[in-house]
């Protein structure tokens, strides 16, 4: 129960203050939609190609922007020097990164719903039941997507070109979970077919379970160094 509360207090910490800054989050947001926004005038919007192309649009919106997030996650520390007193507290630093892992994820979700909103009306998707398991998807996506973007955050927060080092180091992990989300949303959007979901959904909810255990357990020797 301890450590539940001191991760909720490092969570919280973070929401509180992207909440009254709302820098990152307006960022992150007209820069998801300027993508939309591209896309759409890229394509027909009404045609079969761009339907059939309309998942990977969606993931592109929904994770590239989360980058601003992860690249911010430790700024506030770095600014304000508090990061080296957090390392050298007794606080496990397993606890450490789950508070700031709860804090980009919900970050994360709260940017992606509003996302899928722009998306559904830019190209023309009907509130079907199909979306519910998109949020699922989001979900999914973004436990893994933050896991190991926190690790790499953490890891590059003193380099000067963290801001294009930081996506070099994610993305080639998190192709498996990039392709599932893409072939699952095209299941459940273009094609309704849900028989095919399961096998997207376990290779998602591996994928989270062994990076939060990995984050986990190496997160110790990424601050520490």
């Amino acid at each position: 129960m301890r450590h539940l509360k001191l991760i909720w207090l490092l969570a919280a910490k973070d929401l509180r203050i992207e909440y009254r800054s709302r820098q990152a989050f307006l960022t992150t947001l007209f820069f998801a939609v300027l993508i939309l926004i591209v896309f759409n005038f890229a394509f027909d919007p009404g045609s079969a190609s761009t339907r059939d192309a309309s998942p990977g649009i969606l993931w592109v919106a929904l994770l590239f922007p989360g980058m601003i997030q992860l690249n911010r996650s430790f700024q506030s520390e770095m600014e304000e020097g508090t990061l080296q007193g957090i390392v050298m507290s007794p606080l496990d630093r397993g606890v450490f990164f789950l508070g700031k892992l709860v804090a980009n994820w919900v970050f994360l979700l709260a940017i992606d719903i509003l996302i899928l909103g722009v998306f559904v009306i830019f190209f023309n998707f009907s509130l079907e039941p199909g979306l519910l398991w998109v949020f699922l998807l989001m979900f999914l996506v973004g436990g893994g997507f933050t896991a190991v973007g926190t690790v790499f955050a953490a890891m590059v927060s003193n380099v000067r070109i963290r801001e294009v080092l930081l996506p070099i180091l994610i993305f080639p992990i998190i192709v498996p979970i990039i392709l599932a989300a893409v072939n699952a949303t095209r299941e459940v959007l273009i094609h309704n077919d849900f028989s095919a979901l399961s096998r997207w959904l376990q290779l998602l909810v591996a994928f989270d379970v062994i990076f939060l255990a990995a984050g986990f357990l190496v997160f110790d020797y990424v601050v520490g160094e």
